[in-house]
C-alpha cells in the first residue's frame, strides 16, 4: 500500500460553503478565522462525530458546532462543571468522598458520604472553581494505557471505576485532568475552565447543589426552588438501590455475569408494587373518595401501564375503574396549534378541547350520561361510535395523559373530587460515582425502542422529535410537579440492560450524514457500558417496562 501523501491544509464544509485552513488546525481556528457566527459553541462535530473544540483537524470534513443553548450543549456544559466542582472538592476536602446523586431543579444534586458539610465549607468549594475560571486553567484530556489506569483506579479505591471496566477493558481509556486531578467522563468536556462562568454552589438538605442557568431559555440562574414531592421520591429510590444493592452501572453488569439478577429485578417490581398499594390506599382512605384520578408525566414515562395498574389496586378493593383518555379529546386537526416553526404543536395543552372535556367530565360527576368521543388520529378528528359511559356510585375514572395534572385542564372541577399523580423514570443508577444517568437519556431510550417497535418511527425520527417533546414539557407538565398528590417513580435500575440490544439495533441505523447522527453515537457510547439483559430473564407481564419492550399483559 503507498503511503498517503499529506497536503498542509484541509477543507472544511459548514453550512453551504467550503473554507480552506491548516492542517492540525482546531474549531475554534476555524472560527477566528473566518468569524463564524456562532451562539458559545461547547463542542465540535466533525465528519458526525462530536469532539473537543480543541481537537486537531487532520482531513477533509464536514464542521458543525453543538451550542449550549441546545440540549446535548447544556450536558456538556454541565458535565464540564461539575468535573470542576469534583477538582475543587478533592482539593478542599482530600479526605471526604463525593458522589453525584441526581437532577435537581435546573441543577445537580451531590452528597458527601462521610459527614454534612456547612454552608462556610461548600463556599470554599464555589471559590476554588471561580478561581479556575479566573486563570483559565486547561482541562487536558489524555489517552492512559488502560493497565496504568486500572492500576491508578486500584490505588484510589475506586471499585465503582473498577467494576465498570471489569468485562469491558480497551487497550487505552481517555482521561480528563484539571489541577492534577483526573477522572474517567464519557461525555466530551470543554477545554479551558475559563468557558465555564455561569455556576452556584450551595447548601442544599443534607447535601450540595450545583445550580446552572437553563441555557434554552436564559443564560441567567434563576431562582432555586425546593420541590419537596420529588426531592423525596430521589431520596425513596437511593433507599431502593441500598436494598437491591445496586448503585452504579459496574454493580448491575457484575449481577448479570453472577446470575444474581433475577431475585434483584423480583425486589425492584416489589417495591414497585408497594407504592402502587400505598397511592391506591391513600386514594381509598379519603374523607371524599376521589372520582377523578389525574396521572401525568413526560414522555414514555410509564403512564399508562401505571394507570392500568392502579386501576387493578383499586377493584382489588372493592371499587370499579373507567379510562379516559385526553388523546381522544385532541382538537381537530385544521384547529391545532402550530409552534414556531410551523409544525403542530400536538404538547401543547392549546391542542386539547379543554372545553369539551370539562363539559363530559362535570356532567359524569354529576351522573349523567355522555357518549364519549374517540380521536381518529389518521384523520385528524374526533368521531363518536357509541361508547357511552355513566358513572356508577362506586365508579372512578382514571385519565392519563401528559396535561392531566395542569389546573387549568380541570379549573371548573372541585378539587375534593381530583387526586393527582406526577409519574416519571426518576433514575438514581450512575456510570460511575462522579458520572450519572441522566432521566432523560431513560426516557429518550425506552421512546426509540417503543416507537420503532409499536408506531414505525425510526430512531432519527424520535432523535428529530425529541427536542419539540422537550421543550412540550417544560411548559406543559414540569411546572406543575408539585400540584401532585402523589408522586412514582417509574425508574428500574435494570432497564437499560433490557433495552439495549433493541436501541443499539436502531440507533446503529442512523446514517452518517443524518443531523441526528451525533446524537446517536453518544447515546451509543453510553449503552456500550451496560451488559445486555434478556428479555426472557423474569421481567413480569405487568412490569413497566413492558409497555417499551413488549410482552405486556395489558392491551394498549
Amino acid at each position: 500500500m503507498k503511503k498517503i501523501k499529506r497536503s498542509q491544509t484541509i477543507n472544511i464544509t459548514y453550512g453551504e460553503k467550503e473554507y480552506e485552513v491548516d492542517l492540525n488546525s482546531t474549531p475554534f481556528d476555524f472560527i477566528k478565522k473566518y468569524n463564524i457566527e456562532t451562539n458559545q459553541p461547547v463542542a465540535s462535530v466533525l465528519n458526525g462525530h462530536v469532539t473537543r473544540m480543541n481537537k486537531k483537524i487532520k482531513a477533509n470534513c464536514v464542521l458543525n458546532f453543538i451550542e449550549r443553548n441546545t440540549y446535548q450543549g447544556q450536558k456538556i456544559y454541565e458535565s464540564t462543571a461539575v468535573f470542576m466542582f469534583l477538582v475543587a472538592f478533592y482539593k478542599t476536602f482530600p479526605d471526604l468522598n463525593v458522589f453525584i446523586q441526581h437532577s435537581i431543579q435546573q441543577g445537580i444534586f451531590a452528597e458527601v458520604a462521610e459527614r454534612e458539610l456547612s454552608a462556610e465549607e461548600i463556599k470554599k468549594i464555589e471559590d476554588n472553581m471561580i478561581q479556575m475560571t479566573k486563570e483559565a486553567m486547561p482541562i487536558q484530556k489524555e489517552s492512559m494505557n488502560m493497565d496504568l489506569f486500572l492500576e491508578s483506579m486500584e490505588e484510589n479505591e475506586r471499585s465503582d471505576i473498577l467494576n465498570l471496566f471489569k468485562y469491558y477493558v480497551p487497550s487505552e481509556i481517555d482521561v480528563y485532568e484539571l489541577d492534577g486531578f483526573a477522572e474517567f467522563l464519557y461525555l466530551p468536556l470543554l477545554p479551558n475552565a475559563k468557558h465555564v462562568t455561569e455556576f452556584q454552589i450551595k447548601k442544599y438538605q443534607n447535601g450540595i447543589a450545583i445550580i446552572f442557568p437553563d441555557y434554552e431559555k436564559s443564560t441567567v440562574i434563576g431562582d432555586f426552588k425546593h420541590h419537596e414531592s420529588l426531592f423525596q421520591c430521589y431520596r425513596e429510590y437511593h433507599r431502593w438501590t441500598k436494598v437491591l444493592k445496586v448503585r452504579t452501572v459496574g454493580q448491575l453488569n457484575r449481577h448479570i455475569m453472577n446470575d444474581s439478577i433475577d431475585e434483584r429485578i423480583i425486589i425492584a417490581e416489589a417495591l414497585h408494587e408497594q407504592k402502587l398499594a400505598y397511592i391506591a390506599s391513600d386514594i381509598i382512605k379519603k374523607d371524599f373518595m376521589p372520582k377523578l384520578i389525574l396521572i401525568a408525566g413526560p414522555s414514555s414515562s410509564g403512564k399508562t401501564t401505571f394507570s392500568k395498574r392502579l386501576s387493578v389496586h383499586l377493584k382489588a378493593a372493592g371499587l370499579t375503574t373507567v379510562a379516559v383518555s385526553l388523546d381522544n379529546y385532541f382538537l381537530e386537526r385544521s384547529e391545532t396549534p402550530k409552534d414556531e416553526e410551523g409544525n403542530y404543536d400536538f404538547e401543547s395543552l392549546r391542542a386539547i378541547d379543554v372545553n369539551l372535556f370539562q363539559d363530559q367530565i362535570g356532567k359524569l360527576l354529576a351522573g349523567e350520561k355522555v357518549e364519549l368521543p374517540h380521536f381518529d388520529f389518521k384523520e385528524g378528528k374526533k368521531v363518536y361510535k357509541g361508547n357511552f359511559l355513566q358513572l356508577e356510585e362506586d365508579q372512578i375514572m382514571i385519565v392519563e395523559g401528559i396535561h392531566g395534572i395542569n389546573p387549568e385542564l380541570t379549573k371548573s372541577i372541585e378539587d375534593k373530587f381530583k387526586y393527582r399523580i406526577y409519574i416519571s423514570p426518576m433514575t438514581q443508577l450512575n456510570i460511575h460515582r462522579h458520572d450519572r444517568v441522566a432521566t432523560s437519556d431513560t426516557r429518550l431510550l425506552r421512546r426509540i425502542v417503543r416507537d420503532s417497535s409499536y408506531r414505525g418511527y425510526s430512531a432519527a425520527d424520535t432523535l428529530k422529535q425529541w427536542r419539540h417533546v422537550r421543550t412540550g414539557e417544560a411548559v406543559n407538565i414540569f411546572p406543575f410537579q408539585d400540584v401532585a398528590d402523589a408522586t412514582f417513580n417509574s425508574a428500574l435500575f435494570y432497564e437499560m440492560a433490557l433495552l439495549k440490544k433493541k436501541a443499539e439495533r436502531e440507533l446503529l441505523k442512523v446514517e452518517r450524514t443524518d443531523p441526528t447522527f451525533a446524537e446517536a453515537q453518544r447515546l451509543l457510547k453510553f449503552l456500550s457500558f451496560f451488559l445486555p439483559l434478556d428479555e426472557d430473564r423474569i421481567i413480569p407481564s405487568t412490569s413497566i417496562v413492558r409497555e417499551f419492550i413488549g410482552g405486556s399483559s395489558f392491551k394498549y
